[in-house]
């Protein structure tokens, strides 16, 4: 056997143990992730609507989120919503109340541009909820735009366009199908 086909068989076996290796690691750590992802969901849907007791979840035409209730009372919407910034996309959930008024926005995950397109998740010291998001309170859902209800982050319109978007497109929808 020549040498080169000896490197390609070490090579070839160095690659399907590292294959297995990441393989197994996935498998045995996909139920922690999945786990840690319904942690901060739960935590984001008590943050943005604390008047809630419970959330119930549900889907309207493709459209995922909770009802909120508290004492058996409809009292506001959790909507998922998924929007494409700068580098990526953006997983967020937005609370309304019954009339689409935005009671609050929770970013869950998103591929923005540390130290810029990131500032949309990004709070002050001392200040709990971030400045960009805290914004969107008491603006309706439908219709809130960078400019007129919202300053866009410095150096991030397009991140600070991007979660403007997302909320008007999918919230919009999903009045249109639940009908309040």
């Amino acid at each position: 056997m020549n040498q080169l086909a000896k490197f390609g068989i070490i090579l070839g076996i160095i690659c399907l143990a590292a294959t297995l290796v990441l393989a197994l690691t996935y498998e045995v750590t996909k139920p922690k992730i999945e786990e840690q992802l319904k942690r901060e969901e739960q935590a984001a849907l008590k943050e943005i609507l604390p008047d809630a007791s419970s959330f119930a979840p549900k889907t309207a035409g493709g459209i995922e989120y909770f009802d909120a209730m508290k004492d058996g009372a409809l009292v506001g919407y959790c909507v998922k919503v998924t929007g494409s910034g700068y580098s990526g996309y953006m997983r967020m959930i937005v609370g309304i109340d019954t009339k689409g008024v935005i009671k609050g926005v929770s970013i869950l995950e998103h591929q923005e541009t540390p130290g810029l397109g990131s500032r949309i998740n990004e709070s002050a010291p001392g200040e709990k909820a971030p400045y960009f998001l805290r914004q969107f309170r008491g603006k309706p859902a439908k219709t809130v735009a960078i400019g007129r209800d919202v300053d866009a982050i410095t150096g991030a319109t397009i991140s600070s366009k991007a979660v403007t978007d997302a909320i008007n497109k999918t919230v919009s929808e999903f009045l249109d199908k639940v009908k309040p």
